[in-house]
C-alpha cells in the first residue's frame, strides 16, 4: 500500500515537473517574441517604413528649427564670445544629418519601387 502511494507520488511529481518545464519553455518563448517585437517596432528603419510622410515632415521641421539663424532670435543680446568653430561644427552636423536623412529616404523609395516592380512581375506572370 505504501509502495503504491509512493509510486503514485513519484508519477505525480514527474507530471508536475514536466508541466513546469513546458510552462517555463512557453514563458521563455513568449518573452523572446515580445523582445523581438519591441526591438522590431523601435527600429528606426521600420518606423520610417511604417510612417514615411510623418517622418519626413518631422525631419523637415527639426531641420528648420536647427537651421534657424540664432542671431535673429538674440538681437537684443548679441554674443560676446563667438567663434567660427561653433558655426562650422553646427553646419557640418546639419550637413551630415541632411545626407543621412536623404539616404534613408532614398533607400525607402528604392525599396518601394522594387516592391512595385516585383508585384507587377508577379501579376504579369
Amino acid at each position: 500500500m505504501s509502495e503504491e502511494k509512493l509510486s503514485n507520488l513519484e508519477k505525480k511529481k514527474q507530471q508536475l515537473e514536466n508541466e513546469l518545464a513546458s510552462i517555463q519553455n512557453g514563458l521563455d518563448k513568449s518573452i523572446d517574441s515580445v523582445k523581438e517585437g519591441v526591438s522590431d517596432n523601435m527600429d528606426p528603419k521600420n518606423l520610417i517604413k511604417k510612417y514615411p510622410l510623418p517622418i519626413v515632415g518631422a525631419s523637415i521641421v527639426v531641420g528648420f528649427l536647427i537651421g534657424r539663424n540664432k542671431d535673429t532670435n538674440n538681437i537684443s543680446s548679441p554674443r560676446k564670445y563667438s567663434s567660427g568653430t561653433d558655426s562650422a561644427i553646427s553646419k557640418e552636423i546639419k550637413r551630415m544629418l541632411a545626407k543621412k536623412g536623404l539616404s534613408l529616404f532614398l533607400d525607402f523609395l528604392d525599396g518601394k519601387v522594387a516592391e512595385l516592380k516585383e508585384k507587377n512581375r508577379e501579376s504579369a506572370d
